[in-house]
């Protein structure tokens, strides 16, 4: 290693290059025309972005380009060849300082290696090494990849929350408590023996038990309902935040043998209308998933996307990936998209724009997915009803009301700070973002709405959508045993409201899907013997008049949100789907039932859903531009800024 894979390169007679940026007037003695340096030096000073990264983005140079100009500069050895690093340290403090030890070997001169960015590339072009043997320069996507593999075992701990800080914290990793299982045991041996002995009072008696639940979450959706849609003052008042006062911007995407979606992802990251050198875009990818790894190889992935090997180790689960892009990331802002997703290209921009007018407690947006393949199928169809409902209505209006929400798997925008802030994502539950949302309502942090789309892919067999549904009601229900070890401590941590909507929105859900056909056949034959209106005991009349309410109650709760979410949307034709919601809500049950049977049997098992199978998924425009109402004019210059 030590001097086998060094390049040198000769020094260059120097042009002018006075009043740039130190960071990039040195490539000007490398053959970078110093007017196109001055061009971009003037952009970075407008936009407040790195003037090196502004460089890169601008096509100037190749990265590698760049840093071999760089160790020129420097009088160092370009590292060609392969090298290793010596483990240890803070992971993230050592990419910012761009510089680690080289592990030993045998007869090698070689001692640090450098990959300097930021401020770290400005101090080593001001009073950096020079002229030395034993210190050489490498790329930053050299660099990030052979610290993650110097600290391989060590990282791959961090992600799945088995370091220290990670075991402190609540997680699904552990299952139940001693005191929930003699509490589950006692409730079911309890229920057993009544059913036994008396069984009608004994069904009356869970009824009443469940019905305040059932009343909660029908009440949720009913409220949500109520509550009036926001107007959309972005594009009304056609506003745009200056690029000055864009953060830098982290995004996210877990890939696992997705290639048939590659090219659609790759174009609608181009599309994102966002300042390319305030970008910092990582496709993480699993370490035995070689059929990604060698599809990425082949693409010229632009300066502001790097892939991301994520090191081997269990649980194979999308947070755990997650967790690696939170360590690593640059931004002061995150989000995260699917490999199927198609984002509004604004997106990023609307974000940026709502957290900076927003206090330091927003913490996360949830942006709107939609299924855009209804017509592909009666499932997608009734996914897309659904996903009407609860990305128009019930998000938008418990959030308007102070309410957390379960949130969504994908197009969740955060700051970073608040999200290293609760530890990030459980690596051992399966409805990542559903935990998510709990542990930022318990530290006392807010969430909110944003009205931008991203367009998902609906799964096409009901095979599929089963396992998918099954794999996130999983997640429902380790979120429930997670946050319920000490109840007394979430009441006191997230507050009575929070802690109303998370047992509705979660327990509540969880046990009306399980609970779906025993009470819809109980209640049917109690009306078809005369009981149900007519009840001949005082128990009975409670337990009746509870039924009867939830009958009704619950029938709007159920029609209502769909409905007003597919006129909200603008796809009246869904409304046609409303009576086969029943029907709907039935697989929800077998999709429950298999959850359980999971937790059981295979709690941290994910369910993979397979993407690019859909056939009349609406393409990108050609011309990588957002059309229509998509379109706010930039403006029409820096001082016009409006946020």
């Amino acid at each position: 290693m030590g001097g086998s894979g060094h390049d040198r390169h000769p020094e260059l007679p120097a042009p002018a290059s006075a009043g740039l940026p130190v960071e990039i007037a040195f490539l000007a003695r490398h053959g970078v025309a110093p007017a196109d340096l001055a061009t971009v030096a003037r952009r970075a000073e407008r936009d407040r972005t790195e003037p090196a990264r502004e460089v890169l983005a601008r096509g100037l140079i190749d990265e590698e380009g760049f840093y071999r100009a760089l160790a020129a500069e420097l009088g160092l050895p370009f590292q060609a060849g392969r090298f290793a690093l010596r483990p240890g340290g803070e992971h993230a403090a050592i990419l910012r300082g761009g510089i680690a030890p080289v592990l030993d070997e045998p007869f090698g001169r070689l001692r640090f290696i450098l990959a300097p960015e930021g401020p770290a590339l400005r101090a080593m072009l001001e009073a950096g090494p020079r002229r030395r043997d034993d210190v050489a320069v490498v790329t930053p996507r050299r660099f990030s990849a052979a610290l993650r593999d110097a600290n391989a075992e060590r990282l791959a701990l961090r992600a799945a929350n088995r370091d220290l800080p990670g075991l402190a914290r609540d997680s699904a990793r552990t299952g139940s408590s001693r005191g929930q299982r003699i509490a589950a045991a006692l409730a079911a041996a309890a229920v057993l023996a009544g059913a036994v002995v008396a069984p009608i009072e004994t069904f009356f008696a869970v009824a009443l038990l469940l019905g305040p639940l059932f009343l909660g979450l029908i009440l949720l959706r009913l409220g949500a309902a109520i509550e009036q849609p926001l107007p959309d003052l972005w594009r009304r008042h056609r506003w745009r935040v200056d690029d000055s006062r864009l953060p830098v911007y982290s995004v996210a995407i877990p890939l696992y043998r997705e290639e048939r979606v590659l090219e659609q992802m790759l174009g609608a990251l181009h599309q994102l209308d966002y300042p390319p050198a305030k970008l910092d875009i990582r496709l993480l990818i699993e370490a035995d998933d070689t059929g990604m790894q060698s599809a990425l190889s082949r693409l010229p992935l632009p300066p502001q996307i790097q892939v991301t090997i994520v090191p081997p180790g269990e649980p194979r689960t999308k947070p755990r990936a997650l967790n690696l892009a939170l360590i690593e990331a640059r931004g002061t802002l995150f989000t995260i998209f699917d490999a199927e997703d198609i984002p509004d290209p604004q997106q990023l921009r609307m974000a940026a724009a709502r957290f900076l007018r927003a206090p330091e407690d927003l913490a996360c947006l949830q942006a709107r997915l939609v299924i855009d393949h209804p017509e592909e199928g009666l499932l997608p169809a009734l996914f897309a009803l659904e996903y009407a409902g609860l990305f128009e209505v019930l998000n938008p209006g418990l959030l308007r009301a102070g309410l957390p929400i379960m949130l969504g798997g994908t197009s969740n925008h955060f700051r970073t700070r608040a999200l290293r802030a609760v530890g990030g994502w459980d690596a051992w539950n399966v409805t990542e973002d559903a935990d998510l949302g709990v542990r930022l309502a318990r530290a006392g942090y807010r969430m909110g709405d944003l009205p931008s789309q991203t367009r998902e892919e609906a799964p096409l067999t009901l095979r599929a959508w089963l396992k998918q549904r099954a794999r996130w009601i999983k997640g429902y229900m380790q979120t429930l045993v997670t946050h319920s070890r000490a109840p007394l401590t979430v009441l006191r941590e997230a507050g009575l409201p929070a802690t109303f909507a998370f047992l509705s929105l979660g327990l509540g859900t969880v046990v009306t899907a399980l609970a779906y056909p025993v009470f819809a056949i109980a209640a049917f034959l109690a009306w078809r013997e005369g009981s149900l209106l007519a009840p001949t005991h005082v128990f009975g009349s409670v337990t009746s008049a509870l039924a009867v309410g939830v009958w009704l109650f619950g029938a709007v709760a159920l029609f209502l949100p769909p409905a007003l979410g597919a006129l909200r949307r603008g796809s009246p034709r869904l409304l046609l789907l409303l009576p086969l919601l029943p029907l709907y809500y039935g697989l929800v049950c077998i999709a429950a039932w298999m959850a359980l049977h999971e937790y059981r049997a295979r709690r941290f098992a994910w369910n993979k859903t397979a993407h690019g199978l859909a056939r009349r998924r609406a393409p990108l425009p050609e011309n990588g531009a957002p059309t229509g109402d998509e379109a706010i004019p930039a403006p029409p210059a820096p001082a016009a800024a409006r946020c």
